[in-house]
């Protein structure tokens, strides 16, 4: 086997591990939501952007939920269609468009965001508080050091010494010169 193609490194990556359990949630999420409420999993995510924000528009969505433009506006388009959300120029910037919540949205979020509270009491009901504590509080870190190495200018792909955030120093793509001796 390459060890390119090892997936034993993926496996020790906090990315990957947290991306596999996100995706595992989702899977069991993305199957029973359009089967009870008639809304997918990306749209369950507007739903609940929209039910914290009021009225916000796509951008703000996106930003929020650090995804990609397109992939909300596809979402914010069913979701009217279905008449879970609205859509209406800002009064301050006539440029600028406004989504939020129907009746009938608010009603979806309800349902949902009460079957998603007692998946998660489901999921954590494994841990001890103290544990369900820890977890709040590594993952609220992991979250702020994940924002901040994307504000640095290697994205956080050199080396650093523990604990630094200085800058990694600059490496020459020149061969070195070789003394003669």
């Amino acid at each position: 086997m390459n060890r390119s193609d090892d997936p034993r490194l993926l496996r020790a990556l906090i990315s990957h591990r947290v991306l596999v359990l996100s995706n595992t949630l989702a899977l069991a999420a993305s199957r029973y939501y359009p089967q009870r409420f008639q809304v997918r999993l990306p749209e369950w995510r507007v739903i609940d952007a929209l039910h914290a924000g009021g009225s916000i528009s796509a951008n703000q969505i996106s930003h929020w939920l650090r995804t990609d433009k397109a992939w909300v506006k596809r979402s914010v388009d069913h979701l009217i269609a279905a008449g879970h959300v609205r859509r209406r120029p800002d009064p301050r910037d006539g440029r600028r468009l406004l989504l939020s919540l129907t009746p009938k949205g608010r009603r979806a979020y309800a349902a949902i965001a009460g079957a998603a509270r007692r998946r998660n009491e489901n999921l954590l009901a494994g841990l001890t508080r103290s544990d369900r504590e820890s977890l709040e509080r590594l993952l609220g870190t992991l979250q702020a050091r994940a924002v901040a190495l994307l504000d640095e200018s290697d994205r956080g792909f050199f080396r650093r010494l523990r604990g630094s955030s200085a800058a990694p120093r600059s490496r020459s793509r020149s061969p070195r010169r070789s003394s003669s001796r």
